[in-house]
């Protein structure tokens, strides 16, 4: 019943506006259907991208659904004390962007899990790519349910509906025009994100009994603000208190050492501009985007809370991953829902497009040319990177119809279960960072490190699940924080007894690195 209420919301321009988005984002596909004649081309846009283009696409690429609809819905059910981590992501890209990056573009590679090969072996190359394509592939499958949170909250669409179109609409121009298509896309779909959610918070503003400053009241009053500020267990290492100080500050600090260290999504757009001076430029325009971003989606959940609260709905009990989008499809006058639609639908396309081009470099690059093919052509890798594209797509919108049928039994925020598939992102980074930093940690360091993490990561997602729906449930910050910290003691452990570093090391490290970044391709 609810769907149908919600669905009666959408006028037919709602729709046609959706339609004509999709056709635009199908066009794109064909204009670049002919280039990509090599990898390069394809995969990285013949390393001759803009620095502010590939900028754009960075974020976009990161702010998919689950940002859309996880920051307000935050805000809405728990206030902005999580928002410190939006707080603190401009100098976490920055100080990161500066501990790996540069080691990429010496050597001029296609994923940063050449550069683990080179300071360490093959097997740790390996577990890089392989936790890598899992973590990501979870995430595509995570990022179409939440399109289908989306709209189920504003069309009444059915959750197999959405994934199963937005997955297909994806595959058919990732599939035809390479990355190149997909920066131009981002960059179209950024613009029209920004506007689309900027529209509909100058809208609810005006909704809103005081306004602006209204919205700010109406949520102090209402512990919607930063109330846990002011608690001393916010300030503690329970791992039962939802969220903490210190664990916001870890979880950002490890996602954006996953982001320029394995994120083979971001450091594909980075690698694109050809020269690491043009990268820099690039991170620094991330930095000056990202936060006026996270602190409009903040707001957002902010006004909508106070809409609702001012104007109740008789017999319904509103959640934050959801209200934002009955509010656009049941408050809005006609066509403004059809916009916003249509910016999900871009941040959907955004972030599935650079997850599925990304998964399609990884297997081509690390698994068939080093260990099937290594004389493969140029064609035939392009050819099979396309066909991987198909493959991984489908799997995704499999993945996300899993999901879904699981959501009602999970009861977990989108924000949660991020964070939950996103876990094994603490044991890949300090792989890295271990690599840059030091000289004298070997690859069997490396991989008992990570076989201990592993293991430490699943019984935490285990004691997790187990542990809601209990009087003291796990937050779902620190899921990831015991692997993490395996990692990086057992990682660093061998220092305290090796006294002398690999001298294939030498240049592949923070200490003694020399050279410029543009170093002959080996």
């Amino acid at each position: 019943m609810q769907s149908n209420a919600l669905g009666q919301g959408l006028h037919w321009g709602d729709y046609a506006v959706m339609a004509m988005y999709l056709v635009g984002t199908l066009g794109l596909g064909f204009i670049f259907r002919r280039r990509g004649a090599d990898t390069e081309d394809y995969l990285l846009g013949g390393r001759r991208m803009p620095w502010w283009l590939t900028g754009v696409s960075y974020v976009a690429s990161l702010l998919s659904t689950v940002s859309l609809v996880a920051l307000p819905g935050e805000a809405f059910n728990h206030g902005l004390s999580v928002s410190l981590a939006s707080l603190a992501e401009p100098f976490c890209a920055v100080a990161t962007f500066f501990l790996f990056v540069r080691f990429y573009f010496r050597r001029k590679v296609f994923t940063p899990f050449t550069y683990l090969e080179e300071r360490f072996d093959r097997r740790v190359r390996a577990f890089g790519s392989i936790s890598f394509f899992f973590t990501r592939l979870v995430y595509i499958g995570l990022i179409l349910f939440s399109s289908a949170r989306v709209f189920e909250g504003a069309a009444g669409w059915s959750a197999p509906v959405t994934i199963t179109l937005v997955g297909v609409v994806a595959i058919i121009y990732v599939s035809m025009g390479g990355l190149r298509a997909e920066m131009w896309s981002d960059f179209f779909h950024f613009i029209l994100l920004v506007g689309g959610v900027c529209l509909i918070v100058i809208l609810c503003v005006s909704r809103v009994d005081g306004g602006f400053s209204g919205i700010l009241g109406y949520a102090r009053q209402h512990d919607r603000w930063f109330q846990d500020f002011s608690k001393p267990e916010f300030y503690s290492v329970d791992p039962t208190t939802r969220v903490t100080f210190w664990l916001i500050l870890v979880s950002v600090t490890r996602e954006y050492l996953f982001y320029n260290s394995a994120d083979q999504i971001s450091i594909q757009r980075l690698l694109s501009t050809g020269e690491y001076r043009q990268a820099k430029k690039s991170i620094w325009f991330v930095s000056a985007l990202s936060l006026p971003v996270s602190a409009v989606l903040w707001f957002l959940g902010l006004a909508v809370f106070a809409y609702y609260g001012q104007h109740p709905v008789a017999g319904a009990a509103l959640q934050g991953d959801t209200a934002l989008f009955r509010f656009v499809a049941t408050e809005m006058p006609p066509f403004v829902p059809g916009i916003f639609l249509s910016a999900m639908l871009a941040a959907v396309m955004s972030t599935i497009d650079s997850g599925l081009d990304s998964l399609a470099t990884v297997v081509v690059k690390d698994f068939y040319v080093v260990f099937v093919r290594p004389d493969a052509s140029e064609r035939a890798q392009v050819r099979l990177s396309r066909a991987l594209v198909v493959f991984f797509g489908v799997l995704g919108i499999g993945m996300g119809l899993v999901l879904a049928a699981a959501s009602s039994r999970l009861q977990a925020t989108l924000i949660e279960a991020a964070s939950i598939t996103m876990a094994l992102q603490g044991i890949i980074a300090p792989v890295f960072l271990i690599g840059v930093t030091t000289r004298r940690i070997v690859a069997a360091d490396i991989l008992r490190a990570v076989a201990v993490s592993c293991c430490v990561t699943v019984a935490m997602i285990v004691w997790y699940l187990t542990s809601q729906g209990t009087s003291s449930p796990v937050s779902f910050l620190f899921v990831s924080f015991p692997g993490l910290i395996c990692m990086l003691v057992l990682g660093y452990a061998p220092l305290v007894w090796r006294r002398r570093g690999r001298q294939a090391a030498a240049g592949l490290t923070l200490w003694g690195h020399r050279g410029s970044e543009q170093a002959p391709q080996a």
